[in-house]
């Protein structure tokens, strides 16, 4: 696919996603969380990315350390994202010296600037990639404001799309990750 068809595949893959995020999405209210658990997604597909600030993050390098992953992908015109991103920031540094958090932007027009801007207005705790949907289409997600877990093996153990969390409900996830 030449770069021109690509571009045109993402900017309408980003307009198609753009009616997929709202605040009237699913809301988690209760004590457990409902963990949607893909059989069709075995082995989570190997990925590398370059965050914001410079940083390659890519599953073989979680694997290596012995750490899990979690996927946040988000974009920046999303009202849950915007929700959820406080809990992450919360949760993260707990867990960083045993998962490896990244969160990417689903929009290929949430360029390097945007996501930096956005990032500072935040003060984002973990790390930021700018818009890439290609990682999102390998793992066969179909919205932002959906987080991924990788066990250290590579198994996907979770994916929980279209969801505002609670920074204790990330705790759970991710302690459910490290079990």
């Amino acid at each position: 696919m030449n770069h021109l068809s690509k571009f045109s595949f993402f900017t309408i893959l980003s307009i198609f996603f753009l009616g997929a995020c709202n605040d009237k999405t699913s809301q988690s209210s209760g004590d457990e969380i409902a963990v949607e658990e893909r059989s069709d997604l075995k082995k989570a597909p190997e990925f590398e990315v370059t965050t914001i600030d410079g940083e390659t993050i890519s599953l073989q390098q979680s694997m290596d350390e012995n750490k899990a992953t979690v996927i946040y992908f988000t974009a920046s015109w999303c009202p849950m994202c915007a929700k959820n991103w406080p809990a992450l920031s919360e949760v993260y540094p707990e867990y960083e010296d045993r998962i490896n958090l990244v969160s990417i932007s689903i929009d290929p027009t949430d360029d390097e600037e945007v996501m930096r801007n956005l990032d500072e207005k935040h003060n984002f705790e973990f790390p930021v990639v700018a818009g890439n949907p290609e990682v999102m289409l390998d793992f066969g997600v179909d919205s932002q404001a959906t987080t991924v877990g990788v066990t250290r093996d590579g198994d996907v153990a979770f994916q929980k799309n279209k969801s505002v969390l609670s920074a204790d409900e990330y705790r759970e996830l991710f302690d459910q990750l490290l079990k």
